[in-house]
């Protein structure tokens, strides 16, 4: 018997060049399609890791209150600059005082809260917790600014200006500010100004310094929650500082967040002239306002602890009443701040 062997030759197939130019088209629309759902995600992630920081933020003030009877003090202020109680300097801000509860005891025991501000040592100026950064906005790495000098401009109530040269000492800067209240009092220099001791009608305000003998030793204007008669479920503890995306860590707008005699570094107002920044580009709202990197809204922690996020287009009334302790209170909130905060 005779096997007969045949060969055949085997087509290859491939890809033509149209083929190949149509899958590439539909892997890069499917890309396209999934850049924006990722980076959405990914944005929605770091809200709710400034939201749990603002927690942090709150409950750490909320136990402050139950440990010494009274809200830690946004700083030390008098109520005018020659009279009684003025014996500030630029002793620590509020968020030095709630370390101990961020379990930063080790950090808190090493200030001096009554010295000034530039007599502590840099490492302690400069240490910034990941708690008072806000992961939309930077990094932890870029949470400090150096020392240097630098050129400010303020306003009279005329509406002319002036220039001073400021002096920076190196600190970190963060992304929560206390709770002022609102612009009752305006922000001229006198003595119902808002930014002054005792005068803020938020929860964490500037108060008065107990004066000792070499200088301050407590403070005076102890704001509790039996103060808070709109209810602490309806009041603003703190909340996202605004600061323009060219400003971020410069002074006035971002300065270091423990000197407590830069207001605008560690706490905000908001309401009537002073609204909610819309983004990280609006540019019309005061330094002294709330806002947020985060799309369409602005995070706030509650006098009660709980946390909740603000639309960036509230009514400017119903941002008042959350940033007011008692909305009873005579509202003066006749103009808008204009710069000058103290």
């Amino acid at each position: 018997m005779v096997f007969q062997v045949r060969f055949s030759k085997s087509r290859q197939s491939a890809f033509t060049l149209v083929e190949l130019l149509v899958v590439i088209a539909i892997i890069g629309m499917l890309v396209a399609l999934l850049i924006p759902a990722v980076q959405s995600a990914r944005e929605a992630a770091r809200l709710m890791q400034c939201k749990s920081h603002l927690r942090s933020i709150g409950l750490a003030s909320i136990m402050h209150h139950d440990a010494l009877q009274a809200f830690p003090p946004a700083r030390l202020r008098a109520r005018n600059d020659f009279g009684e109680n003025a014996c500030e300097n630029t002793q620590a801000s509020w968020l030095v005082r709630i370390l101990p509860y961020l379990e930063e005891g080790n950090a808190a025991n090493d200030w001096q809260l009554y010295s000034e501000f530039e007599a502590n040592a840099s490492d302690l100026r400069e240490y910034s917790p990941e708690v008072f950064v806000c992961p939309t906005r930077r990094r932890l790495t870029e949470a400090v600014i150096p020392s240097e000098t630098i050129e400010q401009e303020l306003f009279y109530p005329c509406g002319c200006s002036y220039t001073e040269q400021v002096k920076l000492t190196s600190g970190a800067v963060g992304d929560y500010g206390a709770n002022h209240g609102d612009f009752t009092g305006g922000s001229y220099n006198n003595a119902k100004a808002y930014w002054r001791g005792g005068n803020g009608t938020g929860v964490i305000i500037s108060s008065r310094p107990r004066c000792g003998a070499t200088g301050p030793v407590d403070w005076m204007d102890k704001i509790r929650m039996k103060d808070i008669v709109d209810g602490t479920s309806n009041t603003a503890l703190a909340g996202e500082m605004h600061v323009p995306e060219t400003r971020l860590s410069q002074y006035p707008e971002n300065g270091p967040m423990y000197n407590g005699k830069d207001l605008t570094a560690f706490a905000r107002i908001g309401g009537e002239g002073v609204p909610l920044a819309r983004g990280p580009s609006d540019v019309s709202v005061p330094i002294i306002g709330f806002g947020s990197w985060h799309p369409g809204v602005c995070p706030f922690v509650l006098a009660d602890g709980s946390v909740d996020a603000i639309d960036n287009y509230v009514d400017t009334q119903v941002l008042q009443s959350l940033c007011r302790r008692n909305d009873d209170y005579e509202l003066e909130t006749t103009t808008r701040p204009t710069g000058g905060v103290r």
